[in-house]
């Protein structure tokens, strides 16, 4: 009998400090309340330093570069466009990650939209800055607060899109930080991946993109905990809820979120409940993300041992998972090892 394979892709969201209105984040975030918008990366100075952390243990990392058409643009890409194509040379996956931003003159601020038409067109404008910018087409994406509708799930398979890992199984939000974005949808969402219908995203049907949710085990706890941090986002009572939060094993996310801030206590179940079901089905899909910029702790200003401390023991733990074959991979490879196996 073969042994069971766990195949693990770990993928991050690479973009600007989070915005100055993220509880904590008021001194070094990006400034999304002028246009153009002052976009901070102090971050990126431990870019080298968060790599290694996966490049040390020979884990790739797909990461999902910023591009949006307003307000970062094709900042990013210019910037770091060297470091990008080297991580890239060296068996990491560059692919696109998505904001869907519009300036609203009557607020004054950029927030997020659902109009599909613009949704489209921030799509299409987004994929032709990162294909004129690096010469090659992205395979992989997520989209900024983990946005999604039939537009942009049909723009995203039109421009030759192989997976999307946007979806979160089991959640939703109507918008957080005063509603102007995280507003999502994935209540009806498959846990397992699946090739979307062009008529309902949340649906399999025929579509050639695969949506590969971000791995999930949801506790009734971690529901009634993450609607309790939803309905202080924004507000200085979220900051004090995070030492607490640890100190009493809570997190708000039942997915493989990596994150310095909340307690790492769900990290363990899912790799075990992941590793079962590798025994179980014979193979299994372990995807896991993160942000970037939380190497920057925003209190000090430097690097965030944390963060670091963090990465490196849920790799280990991986790594030592019993009786099972750990395959890391790209998102883009793990998409292709799942459409060579569906079942």
């Amino acid at each position: 009998m073969p042994t069971p394979e766990l195949c693990v892709a770990f993928t991050c969201d690479t973009e600007d400090n989070h915005p100055n209105y993220v509880p904590g984040w008021k001194n070094l975030g990006s400034d999304y309340e002028k246009n153009p918008a002052v976009i901070n990366w102090s971050w990126s100075k431990y870019w080298w330093k968060l790599r290694e952390c996966f490049n040390g243990k020979k884990v790739p990392v797909t990461w999902l570069i910023r591009v949006d058409n307003g307000p970062v643009y094709d900042q990013m890409l210019t910037l770091f466009r060297d470091r990008i194509m080297e991580f890239k040379s060296s068996g990491d996956e560059i692919g696109i990650h998505i904001h869907t931003w519009s300036w609203d003159p009557t607020l004054s601020k950029w927030v997020q939209t659902t109009n599909p038409d613009y949704e489209t067109k921030i799509v299409f404008d987004s994929v032709e800055l990162f294909k004129r910018n690096l010469g090659f087409a992205p395979l992989s994406v997520r989209m900024g607060w983990n946005a999604m509708s039939n537009a942009i799930m049909r723009a995203l398979d039109t421009n030759g899109i192989l997976v999307d890992a946007s979806a979160i199984p089991e959640t939703a939000s109507s918008g957080k930080f005063g509603k102007r974005d995280n507003v999502y949808n994935w209540c009806r969402v498959p846990s397992t991946p699946y090739h979307p219908s062009s008529d309902d995203y949340q649906s399999p049907g025929s579509m050639r993109i695969l949506e590969m949710p971000i791995s999930s085990l949801f506790s009734k706890e971690s529901k009634l905990f993450g609607a309790l941090v939803n309905r202080f986002s924004g507000t200085s009572v979220l900051v004090k809820l995070v030492p607490l939060a640890r100190q009493l094993n809570l997190t708000p996310h039942g997915h493989f979120y990596i994150t310095p801030w909340w307690s790492p206590s769900v990290y363990d179940k899912l790799i075990s409940a992941y590793a079962k079901k590798a025994h179980r089905d014979g193979i299994a899909f372990l995807i896991g993300t993160f942000h970037a910029c939380d190497i920057l702790d925003p209190k000090t200003g430097i690097e965030n041992p944390i963060f670091e401390r963090c990465i490196t023991d849920i790799i280990e733990e991986i790594s030592l998972v019993n009786d099972v074959n750990v395959t890391y991979m790209t998102l883009s490879e793990l998409s292709k090892r799942f459409n060579a196996n569906p079942s």
